[in-house]
């Protein structure tokens, strides 16, 4: 649980209210039909509580704070394996949890992802178009991701996106580039068969090693791949360690 000092106070919207807040009733990825993905349903559950008001260590159904707010939307749509079962009760916890299965990167986030602020003080849930929905001191809203004081940390890739509402996983297949791209590791880097933790390491890359970069995929927890080339081998690394 978070302690008063962290979580929704540990920042400050920025002064000007109505452009972070954009408005009670935003455009919002959700389908119309009704939600086709898990990362569907749970913003649609999150949305649904907007105008919600924060407290402290509340988690529902009246009152909020930022990890309450993650944890009862994962947990209303089915989803409460991709929180820890709501066992992790802080936004750090969450964080720290993600971050050590290699699934925090600050980029390629999806919808149903989460958003981490002021390493590990404040969470929300990612809904597409560079915007988030977190329970703030004035309550649950809509804002953009960079619209709070405290510093944007991370993206916690949780595969929501890619998870159908129906069950079963939604198709996601390579892409081709169309043209070289050319990349080095950042430090040393796993080469994989297939683009996933699990599957079996070719090699280990030393640091600032060329690649060329001939496809990505996204494996089921959302997190970019890269197949490349690194000099006489071909293989899969994982897309945030390399630049």
């Amino acid at each position: 649980m978070l302690s008063p000092s962290m979580g929704a106070r540990a920042f400050i919207p920025v002064a000007l209210a109505g452009a972070i807040l954009l408005g009670l009733a935003p455009s919002t990825p959700v389908a119309a039909a009704g939600p086709k993905t898990e990362a569907e349903q749970i913003i649609k559950v999150a949305m649904q509580q907007r105008g919600d008001p924060w407290r402290y260590g509340a988690s529902g159904p009246g009152a909020f704070d930022c990890s309450g707010l993650v944890i009862y939307s994962f947990r209303h749509a089915g989803d409460r394996a991709a929180v820890a079962n709501g066992q992790l009760r802080s936004a750090r916890a969450l964080y720290n949890w993600y971050r050590s299965r290699g699934l925090a990167s600050r980029s390629n986030p999806k919808p149903g992802d989460l958003v981490v602020w002021g390493g590990g003080t404040h969470i929300g849930i990612y809904i597409g178009s560079g915007k988030a929905i977190s329970t703030l001191t004035n309550g649950v809203r809509v804002h953009g991701v960079t619209a709070v004081r405290a510093r944007f940390t991370t993206y916690l890739h949780t595969g929501m996106w890619k998870k159908s509402a129906t069950g079963g996983t939604v198709a996601v297949t390579a892409k081709v580039q169309s043209k070289a791209d050319n990349r080095h590791t950042l430090t040393a880097v796993s080469l994989r068969k297939g683009p996933g933790v699990s599957t079996t390491r070719i090699a280990v890359l030393p640091r600032g090693m060329r690649l060329t970069v001939v496809a990505t995929r996204h494996d089921s927890h959302g997190r970019t791949w890269f197949k490349v080339r690194a000099g006489s081998r071909t293989g899969w690394v994982a897309a945030s360690l390399t630049r």
